[in-house]
């Protein structure tokens, strides 16, 4: 039986609907072999994984032609169930876990998805540049945006400028705090939902120029790098 995916994105046609589906039952056959997520979540992957990803959809109308890239993608989320809605936008799922990422692959290719590329590095080693960067309670997000924030390229619009939209639960103040980084936009995903389950779960946007502005300070106020004595040569 299918899954109500229209209760969680509205825009979602009858085909995205069936890849959805057809996600859900690959994942399942790729956790028995991995461990994408916990086994003893399995039994709501629907729920506490695919949805958790596809409310970025109900909340970000992603433009044709972006480059979006997920950080720390596991076992494809939230990038996959957002390359299957945004078939017109590029996205990159990285990971630096090798078997993660050929799963990832594998998944892509079972789905056709023309859209998706999966990158095996670490988020750190990246050198591109991206027009939004995702990520799911990869890390503190002091050290995720430590990661990432050199790839991100500013732009976008008043209504919808570029940065970061990141999944994260109520630390997200207290991090962002230490940072001293207002985010664009705070979107309660309980209230969205109106499930139980996405209580004091958010997702965060946050804009780049400010994230990058931020960034600049930090390294500004670093005391300058100590000069290396140069050793005397010894005559001979």
């Amino acid at each position: 039986m299918s899954y109500p995916w229209a209760s969680v994105y509205a825009k979602i046609t009858p085909e995205q609907s069936a890849k959805m589906d057809e996600l859900a039952t690959l994942f399942r056959e790729w956790n028995e072999r991995l461990n994408l997520v916990s086994r003893k979540d399995i039994d709501a992957l629907e729920v506490h994984h695919l949805t958790h990803s596809l409310l970025i959809a109900s909340i970000v109308d992603f433009p044709p032609r972006i480059r979006v890239l997920d950080v720390g993608t596991g076992g494809g989320l939230p990038g996959l169930p957002l390359a299957i809605c945004f078939p017109e936008v590029q996205f990159f799922l990285c990971d630096s876990v090798e078997k993660k990422t050929k799963a990832v692959q594998a998944m892509v290719e079972a789905l056709g998805l023309k859209n998706v590329s999966v990158i095996n590095k670490r988020a750190e080693s990246l050198e591109s540049k991206w027009d939004f960067i995702l990520g799911r309670a990869v890390s503190p997000l002091p050290k995720f945006l430590g990661w990432i924030t050199k790839n991100l390229r500013p732009g976008g619009s008043e209504a919808l400028p570029q940065g970061v939209l990141y999944l994260k639960g109520t630390l997200y103040r207290e991090e962002l705090a230490d940072l001293g980084i207002e985010p664009f936009q705070v979107h309660d995903l309980g209230a969205l939902s109106g499930n139980d389950y996405f209580e004091d779960k958010f997702l965060l946007h946050l804009e780049a120029g400010a994230l990058q502005k931020a960034e600049a300070k930090r390294l500004a106020a670093l005391p300058p790098p100590k000069k290396k004595k140069k050793k005397r040569k010894g005559r001979f």
